[in-house]
């Protein structure tokens, strides 16, 4: 018995098959259950202004298409539901910034009536998206 440890190699050798099994499986499950973020699904070609500056933060977003439809977070959403929304938000959110960006085909009455609504539900800090006059897109 003594003479058989005597005999053995002193190589071990280290099966890293399981191992890299897990780091493969680990990493399909990663791939697929990362959410990728879209800052806007919906198609909007914003008008264009001289007097367009850049905006700080991190604001919440409503985009108004060019028939007027409202989407909120990526999702359409009854101009009905939206006071109950941003009252929510400015709620849950102290200095909460609110960012309309609406197609310059969208009516006016439309935007002007979200303003509206983003104002009465308490929100301070409400800009409406424009691209820099001679920029593009």
């Amino acid at each position: 018995m003594l003479s058989d440890r005597l005999n053995r190699d002193g190589d071990s050798e280290i099966n890293m098959t399981p191992m890299l099994d897990v780091v493969f499986i680990l990493l399909i499950f990663f791939i697929v259950s990362t959410s990728f973020v879209q800052l806007n699904k919906v198609e909007i070609e914003r008008p264009q202004a001289a007097t367009a500056e850049a905006s700080h933060g991190t604001p919440s977003i409503i985009s108004l298409d060019g028939a007027g439809r409202l989407y909120w977070q990526g999702k359409e959403l009854d101009i009905y539901y939206l006071p109950a929304t941003l009252r929510q938000l400015a709620a849950s959110t102290p200095n909460a910034q609110l960012l309309i960006m609406a197609d310059q085909r969208c009516p006016t009455g439309v935007t002007i009536k979200v303003l509206d609504i983003a104002n009465q539900s308490g929100l301070k800090h409400t800009a409406v998206a424009a691209d820099q006059l001679g920029s593009s897109q």
